[in-house]
């Protein structure tokens, strides 16, 4: 790699930072990860809430089969300055470089991924077997994103929030029981430390998708509560070399009488006014939620994503996120058949 960052990060970043006084400080680290021959890859998080007393982790991934292997949960907090929680663990291996993800436990595998509307009666009505994930990974150009959450001069960004992410190559292996799949895969890491109140936030869309080292695209739209206009951010990753871009346009079609995403296209502008056109077809989709005493439900989908761009094909993770009050109007886009445009 020319250079490590993009952006006013260093690559010491990648370890953890001062907890700050805000009640909802968090410091996460998310990798998504997908090899296109298995048809295999998913995410993998952990936040440390330090001042709440517990990490927040999520295993999910998708498997060939069609079926889902997913595991959450809270974990009590043991030491704020690593990140490990419930079986799963990153370690900084080399900063801006190399880095080694874990997990080892049990995760429900779920034949149909859209019972998780009902996630206890999932969890509990599918069977559990042993897992074990193993990724060696590799950052493939720069950590991309700003440490002091300034969304004006940064590519990648959370207002008030350091922030970034990175193209990865991960090279590992999962075992499921006493099955087990070699993978090669391609993805994105993203890693914030501050302030973070899932309800702030109204809809969001978040896509990333790596071709390789010649292209990885990550564009994403955010939806504030009350704000009419979205913030945007994004860029192009190609061999090392960030390209911004000026302009996303997502649209997307849903699955009938339901707001779960079925369908996407992009539709990309540079800085340099180089556009790209990407279609995506959604393989799996994993219906999730987020609950808090006091405020609407916001409902994540997460879904394996086939995107197609002048032949080529690369396989994806699209995140459409929507708080509860928003979600009629999309259930309406579904049973018109029509496109939503944003």
């Amino acid at each position: 790699m020319e250079a490590l960052t993009f952006g006013n990060l260093r690559p010491e970043d990648d370890f953890m930072h001062e907890i700050g006084s805000d009640p909802s400080h968090n410091e996460s680290m998310f990798f998504n990860f997908f090899d296109a021959e298995k048809k295999t890859g998913g995410f993998v998080r952990i936040g440390n809430r330090a001042n709440e007393g517990h990490a927040e982790m999520t295993f999910c991934v998708f498997l060939g089969d069609g079926s889902l292997l997913m595991q959450w949960g809270r974990i009590p907090l043991e030491d704020e300055m690593v990140l490990r929680a419930g079986g799963l663990s990153f370690e900084v291996v080399e900063p801006a470089r190399k880095f080694a993800v874990e997990y080892r436990g049990q995760a429900a595998r779920i034949a149909d991924p859209y019972e998780l509307a009902n996630p206890g009666k999932a969890m509990r009505n599918n069977p559990k077997v042993d897992v074990h994930l193993q990724l060696d990974v590799a950052g493939v150009g720069p950590m991309i994103g700003d440490r002091d959450g300034n969304s004006k001069d940064a590519v990648i960004f959370l207002d008030g929030v350091g922030h970034y992410q990175q193209a990865i190559h991960a090279i590992g292996q999962i075992e499921i029981g006493t099955d087990r799949i070699q993978l090669s895969a391609r993805g994105v890491r993203d890693h914030s430390w501050g302030p973070r109140i899932w309800h702030s936030i109204a809809r969001d869309r978040s896509l990333w998708i790596s071709f390789g080292p010649e292209l990885t695209v990550i564009a994403c739209k955010t939806w504030l509560t009350g704000a009419e206009d979205a913030d945007q951010m994004g860029c192009l990753i190609e061999n090392g070399k960030v390209t911004p871009l000026k302009d996303i346009v997502i649209s997307t079609r849903f699955k009938p009488d339901t707001y779960y995403h079925s369908a996407v296209a992009l539709d990309l502008t540079d800085v340099n006014d180089r556009k790209l056109h990407l279609d995506g077809e959604v393989l799996s989709y994993a219906p999730l939620r987020h609950r808090r005493e006091g405020e609407e439900t916001v409902y994540l989908g997460q879904a394996m994503t086939r995107f197609t761009m002048k032949g080529a094909s690369a396989l994806g993770l699209s995140e459409y996120f929507d708080a509860e009050s928003r979600t009629p109007g999309l259930v309406e886009y579904s049973r018109s058949g029509a496109t939503c445009i944003e």
